[in-house]
């Protein structure tokens, strides 16, 4: 079995190949929100996420025998869409350590470009996202580091100024607004925020960080050259990192100010996602009433009851509320979240 990000394995049959464009556009086109406005005449180097000596070696030691499956290595003369269409199976199937090693095997093939941006990119953050989802996060961790300092102007691209009113720097007809643009998809910035904090050892820097994004995010918001849906888009960002940041506190240990950002936090009546991630966290915290506030009626369905009865330390009702969760059946099994 292989241990190197291009070792020996084996070799799967992919499926019929698409073409080189339809396959690039689905991994490249991760941040919807991106500005399509940055100068094409200005090219950023990205050698230093192609080199061999970035990525760990990956293992499947701590998968039982009867579990793994060998690594799929790139074949002699192997294009590029065929390698992405084999990555891409790996991952709507689910085999996210085998999709970290694939990714890492192309990231360091001879099919990219040092300036092929946002494809590097694209594989880049899966390899850090498949390593944190297959128990891998100090190694996803370790290779964030690579990226270094997000906010430095390295990763800052001017925008197409034609079309922008010199007067307020605002676009007109739809482009740009004339200040530089981040060339890393916001994916992947949020989950480096993250992963860096680990990989250099201070939690502070990831709160920095989303704060950093924020900041970013409200500037979005109220730009003036963007519809409505583009406009929502962004709010939900800001949400998002509102979430994260309390994350962040919590890992922190700084549980009184987690649960201060947690309450100032506002959730839409609709939005059930951050409704649900904000009642979790309340619950980690130990704010038990806050977190029946936040669910509501949904506090009597899904998993929460459960959860509810062993933060209360009612441990024989949640064993039974566990159990009547199992019974409802494995087609139902979506159902309990």
């Amino acid at each position: 079995m292989p241990d190197e990000p291009l070792g020996s394995g084996s070799s799967e049959a992919s499926p019929a190949p698409r073409s080189e464009s339809t396959a690039r556009s689905a991994f490249s086109d991760l941040d919807p929100l991106a500005s399509d406005g940055l100068r094409p005449d200005i090219e950023t180097d990205l050698s230093y996420l192609l080199r061999y000596d970035l990525y760990h070696s990956l293992s499947q030691i701590d998968i039982p025998p009867a579990l793994r499956s060998e690594f799929i290595t790139l074949k002699p003369g192997e294009s590029l869409a065929s390698s992405l269409d084999t990555l891409e199976k790996l991952l709507v199937e689910g085999h996210f350590l085998l999709a970290a090693y694939l990714s890492g095997a192309i990231l360091t093939s001879s099919l990219l470009s040092p300036t092929d941006v946002k494809l590097i990119f694209a594989l880049f953050y899966n390899r850090l996202a498949c390593l944190e989802l297959s128990g891998n996060a100090i190694l996803a961790a370790q290779e964030s580091k690579a990226l270094e300092d997000l906010s430095s102007t390295f990763y800052y691209a001017p925008s197409d100024l034609e079309g922008t009113d010199p007067g307020t720097g605002d676009g007109k007809g739809g482009s740009p607004a004339s200040y530089p643009r981040h060339i890393v998809p916001w994916p992947l910035r949020v989950l480096a925020v993250r992963l860096q904090s680990i990989g250099f050892g201070d939690s502070r820097r990831g709160i920095s960080g989303l704060y950093e994004l924020g900041m970013e995010a409200r500037r979005e918001i109220t730009r003036l050259d963007i519809g409505q849906d583009e406009r929502n888009g962004w709010r939900e960002r800001l949400a998002d990192l509102g979430i994260r940041s309390v994350n962040a506190l919590i890992e922190m240990g700084d549980f009184d100010t987690a649960k201060r950002s947690l309450s100032n936090l506002r959730t839409s009546a609709a939005d059930e996602s951050h409704k649900t991630r904000k009642a979790l966290l309340s619950l980690v915290i130990g704010d038990i009433d806050a977190a029946r506030q936040i669910l509501g009626g949904s506090s009597e369905s899904g998993i929460f009851p459960a959860l509810l009865s062993m933060a209360e330390g009612r441990y024989g009702d949640a064993a039974g509320e566990w159990r009547a969760i199992l019974e409802r059946g494995g087609n139902k099994a979506d159902d309990a979240w």
